[in-house]
């Protein structure tokens, strides 16, 4: 379960991090929108993110088994961050460090 946690959650930062980089859900996040390097700096982040997820669970087992996790993964972390951006997006910064905050604890759970 903690696996499972730890690829959520880095696939919905990944997830937040791409939606900060579309002018519409940056005025919903920061109330304006980012300049350029900012919007590409949040899409490369994002893309590195899921990236990150996925050779995490490629490394973790059969690889036909791994690529399924993600996938589910990523529908959990996709689903989540759409019920954020639309029900909660004046909190979606603390949303995003708590998420984040969980990550971290799961990686470290994961690794001992």
């Amino acid at each position: 379960m903690i696996f499972f946690i730890l690829i959520w959650s880095i696939s919905s930062l990944g997830f937040f991090a791409l939606a900060s980089s579309m002018s519409k859900h940056q005025k919903q996040i920061f109330g304006h929108e980012l300049d350029a390097a900012k919007t590409k700096y949040a899409a490369i982040e994002g893309w590195t993110l899921l990236i990150t997820s996925l050779i995490i669970c490629l490394l973790s087992g059969a690889i036909t088994n791994m690529v399924s996790y993600w996938v589910a993964a990523l529908t959990f972390a996709a689903f989540f961050t759409g019920l954020c951006l639309s029900y909660l997006e004046t909190k979606i910064k603390k949303i995003a460090a708590l998420t984040a905050f969980i990550a971290a604890i799961s990686g470290f759970i994961h690794l001992i």
